[in-house]
């Protein structure tokens, strides 16, 4: 089962996109925890002076459909989150990017 806890995850930045991207192991960690740690490492701060992500969405959803979604590979949610727009595959690839950046 995957943890509610924080784990390290590396987060990269392509400057020609715009767009900084992650990847982390469904088995290990849930969904939702790997997008607060990817925005807060965006943002150079600690998840604890984020908004909640549960006012944003449901989070318990996103982490059901990303456990329960292993063999798809075109599951994916997408959102806005602290002015960031958010995709979270279900194989376990996080792609995010300033909402101003998008074309």
């Amino acid at each position: 089962m995957p943890s509610d806890r924080p784990s390290d995850i590396d987060v990269d930045y392509d400057p020609e996109t715009e767009r900084y991207s992650a990847e982390f192991d469904p088995e290990a960690v849930t969904a939702t925890v790997a997008v607060v740690e990817v925005t807060a490492a965006i943002r150079d701060a600690s998840s604890m002076s984020h908004d909640p992500l549960f006012e944003v969405i449901d989070t318990a959803a996103v982490d059901r459909l990303c456990r329960g979604s292993h063999d798809a590979d075109d599951v994916a949610i997408e959102f806005t989150y602290l002015d960031h727009h958010v995709r979270v595959e279900a194989e376990g690839r996080i792609a995010v990017s300033p909402l101003d950046s998008e074309a």
